[in-house]
Order: C-alpha cells, then structure tokens, then sequence
C-alpha cells in the first residue's frame, strides 16, 4: 500500500503532510514561492530542503529529508 498526501494553501505557502494514517498525520513542512515559479521548499524545523518548480517535487524533497532512503529490495543475497 502507498503513502497519502495532502498540500493545502496557508499563509502564501503550500503546507504538506503524509496523511497515510489519518488519525495521525505527519507534518512535512512547506513550500513557499521564491522567485518567478521557482519554489523554496522548507522542512517542518524551518531548513532549507532545497528548491523546486512543483508540488509533487516538494513532496519528494521533503520525504527524503523527513525519512532516510530505504532499499525496497530483497534483503541477503
């Protein structure tokens, strides 16, 4: 089963949460419009997670930053 997002307007910025467990929803910070469509996109704490022209690239900056890369493969060999 995937993950569930969501991203909602706030303030001039895009707030985006994992929201897979509804009872608990995951804050994963924000992404506010920098210059021309250029977005910067800010973890929950205020960092820098770097810069995109989309939403859907916001949501993967911020998931890499918030949770450390897993291998979905097989274990051992």
């Amino acid at each position: 089963m995937g993950r569930s997002y969501s991203a909602a307007r706030s303030g001039g910025a895009v707030v985006i949460q994992d929201v897979t467990d509804i009872t608990h929803p995951l804050p994963l910070g924000r992404a506010e419009q920098s210059s021309g469509a250029l977005w910067s996109v800010h973890t929950p704490r205020g960092l820098l997670a770097g810069r995109t022209d989309g939403t859907l690239h916001a949501i993967a900056a911020l998931r890499e930053v918030t949770w450390p890369p897993r291998d979905p493969g097989p274990q051992g060999g």
